[in-house]
């Protein structure tokens, strides 16, 4: 047997495993997926200063889809504008605020405006009875009304209405001018989840209102494990395995660089695909090229957060001498 047929063979036995094992993770992978959705939910919490963190939840892209349709967001705008900055929808966060329903009647003049320049003459006494025509002296003065809206128990001032009643047109009207501000801070975690703080402002006349958020809502699409084709990672290594020609036992360190990885972060991948690296053979006592075609991330199961990137996963190894090795490793990443 030649030595290009041994390397044929071991590189097919170490595909054809490894093809088995990616359909295994992938089935594993779906399942794990909607567990996370189904046990995602953070709750909405309110903290100081009217800052209320949003509830938030992973969701599949159909639910993302379904939940901007619900608040009359046009998903395919932005969609088509992320396109263009190479991006793509994460998460949406809604917040809502509501005001109170206000109705009354008998309601006082808050204070009074202009006087009426021309007054009307008193009327003139009849068998020592002296009406009087204008009790309240409405005809004497404009009568102010302040407009609030109500956030429980935040007032808003909106502006004010004055009713001149000796005048033909005689509503007086101001609004005042309103800023609403709505500040968001995303946190993310090591996971890529991100979290909402929200907070509400009306800025009425230069003077600022928090506003009570009723509801904050996040949903945002559950991380799909994907292959990165470009994340040159560094990984140290030990592999110990068998030589072909000679057959004798193996032990190689090396330095490897990771090329592509598989998972849904590429911080973290559940698979590190084709390492490259130069090793020692320590029985050899020779230079040795270090091929890896995939090996799976143990770390973020076993070791995290501590040891998130290690691996293990087989390898192949060409000595300077020609024997061609074929090995099982661990490989810790930076």
């Amino acid at each position: 047997m030649t030595l290009q047929t041994k390397i044929i063979i071991a590189i097919a036995s170490i595909l054809t495993c490894g093809a088995l094992a990616f359909i295994i993770y992938n089935q594993i992978q779906i399942k794990a997926q909607q567990t996370q959705i189904q046990t995602s939910l953070v709750a909405q919490q309110q903290l100081i200063d009217g800052i209320v963190r949003s509830q938030s939840q992973y969701a599949t892209k159909e639910d993302i889809d379904a939940f901007a349709k619900t608040n009359g967001i046009n998903l395919k705008a932005i969609q088509d504008n992320l396109d263009k900055l190479g991006a793509q929808v994460a998460s949406i966060n809604v917040i809502t605020t509501n005001s109170n329903a206000q109705n009354g009647s008998g309601i006082p003049s808050t204070n009074t405006g202009p006087s009426n320049p021309n007054p009307p003459p008193p009327v003139p006494c009849v068998n020592g009875t002296c009406p009087n025509t204008d009790p309240f002296g409405y005809q004497k003065t404009q009568q102010n009304l302040a407009l609030n809206e109500d956030f429980g128990t935040i007032k808003v001032p909106l502006g004010t209405v004055g009713f001149s009643a000796w005048q033909q047109n005689p509503w007086d009207v101001h609004i005042s001018q309103r800023d609403y501000q709505v500040d968001t801070v995303v946190g993310v975690d090591e996971n890529q989840r991100q979290y909402f703080y929200n907070k509400f402002n009306v800025v009425v006349d230069g003077k600022p209102y928090e506003i009570p958020i009723k509801t904050g809502s996040t949903k945002q699409e559950v991380p799909g494990a994907k292959f990165s084709f470009w994340n040159p990672r560094l990984l140290v290594g030990l592999d110990g395995g068998v030589g072909l020609n000679p057959v004798r036992g193996e032990f190689t360190p090396s330095v490897n660089l990771g090329i592509m990885s598989y998972g849904q972060f590429k911080t973290t991948p559940d698979f590190s695909v084709l390492e490259v690296g130069v090793g020692y053979g320590t029985v050899s006592q020779r230079p040795q090229l270090v091929i890896t075609p995939v090996a799976y991330n143990i770390g973020k199961n076993l070791f995290s957060p501590l040891a998130n990137n290690t691996y293990i996963g087989p390898s192949l190894t060409v000595g300077t001498d020609g024997n061609v090795g074929i090995n099982a490793g661990l490989r810790v990443g930076f």
